[in-house]
């Protein structure tokens, strides 16, 4: 039985909060998000253009492109269609982790820190961290890196071969002469919309000082109205018929009816998309004057990657954090790792966030 962690926070816009959780999850799978239909809004969010590059090589193939990249800005990963047993990403600060069985731990002789977890899958039980950057290292060491990567190819020429690789690079587009080694692909959004649904007008107060039983009941029910339009549940039609002792679910007080929109961007996103992203929807927010308006915005993180969050750093001109190694994880296709906002209307709009994560993973402890 799976088990997950949930934190929940909540604070104002503006709030630096907001970019610093896009630059700690450098890996999304896909983003939601839901509002009450508005034109405006929908052309803003679907005017942007997420893209990823996608390749089919060996591992050392891909961390020498990966050493040349201008910049070192390659965040990257394998497709979810090969297997969480023995697998890899490359983060943001330039680090590749390597997630690995006991066995090719052995085999590649490299030093590196066992998984703590207990009850977890364990085709993947210890972390191996090797430098992008070949000039972090020395000469002796680097050649050792080389080798246990090779005879890792090697040992995949027999089974799944050549892995398929998705990444990303941060200031690159399509066209330019840095993003030869395409194909890129462009992430085009699904669009969905719902009619004579109720949707209620939340009320995001800051979190009480004493008691917190109602306050965490109230979110908790937006929460479960966000969940349930997503999925385009017919609990929320307003002429919903449900026999009462079949079903029964009550939307938060007050609402109202009216339609809504969702929309979905399923791939490999780079982090400075979903900023973009929030801060479409905060901006949109600003200048918002009904106060029945508001949009949640939901981020699936990649849950096939050994990493789920990466540190930060306290200054300002330098967000991640070198020095510290992430937090360790177990990499899963059915791990959780999900990141939930609602945002109210207004330049100083209240805004709650509840994240939630599997139990193989270290993030809080």
């Amino acid at each position: 039985m799976t088990h997950s962690k949930v934190m929940l926070t909540n604070g104002a816009l503006p709030s630096v909060q907001l970019d610093r959780h896009c630059a700690a999850h450098p890996f999304t799978q896909q983003l939601d998000i839901v509002f009450p239909t508005s034109d405006e809004l929908q052309k803003a969010l679907t005017s942007l253009k997420p893209t990823y590059c996608k390749r089919r090589c060996t591992l050392s193939e891909f961390l020498d492109f990966a050493s040349k990249s201008p910049g070192g800005n390659i965040t990257a990963l394998p497709s979810t269609s090969d297997s969480c047993v023995d697998t890899w990403c490359i983060d943001p600060r330039g680090v590749l982790t390597l997630c690995v069985s006991k066995s090719l731990y052995e085999q590649l002789g490299l030093i590196g820190k066992r998984l703590p977890f207990k009850g977890c899958p364990d085709s993947c039980t210890a972390v191996i961290r090797i430098p992008v950057r070949q000039e972090t290292e020395s000469v002796a060491v680097r050649a050792k890196q080389k080798a246990a990567l090779k005879l890792w190819d090697e040992l995949r020429e027999t089974g799944p071969g050549e892995w398929e690789v998705l990444y990303c690079q941060a200031d690159v587009q399509p066209g330019t002469s840095e993003s030869h080694e395409g194909p890129w692909m462009i992430v085009q959004p699904q669009i969905r919309h719902s009619t004579d649904i109720i949707i209620p007008v939340p009320a995001l107060a800051p979190l009480p000082e004493e008691s917190t039983e109602d306050w965490d009941e109230y979110i908790g029910d937006l929460f479960e109205w966000v969940g349930m339009a997503y999925l385009g549940a017919q609990r929320l039609k307003a002429n919903d018929r449900v026999n009462p002792y079949v079903a029964v679910y009550e939307v938060p007080a007050p609402s109202y009816i009216g339609d809504v929109t969702r929309i979905t961007w399923t791939a490999f996103l780079h982090q400075s998309f979903i900023k973009d992203a929030l801060d479409t929807v905060t901006s949109y927010l600003a200048s918002a004057t009904n106060n029945h308006t508001f949009v949640a915005m939901t981020r699936h993180g990649c849950c096939t990657s050994p990493i789920g969050a990466v540190p930060l750093s306290s200054a300002p001109d330098t967000p991640l954090d070198t020095a510290r190694d992430p937090p360790l994880r177990a990499p899963a296709i059915d791990a959780e790792d999900s990141s939930c906002f609602i945002f109210a209307p207004g330049q100083n709009g209240n805004f709650v966030l509840a994240e939630s994560i599997g139990r193989c993973d270290a993030r809080w402890g």
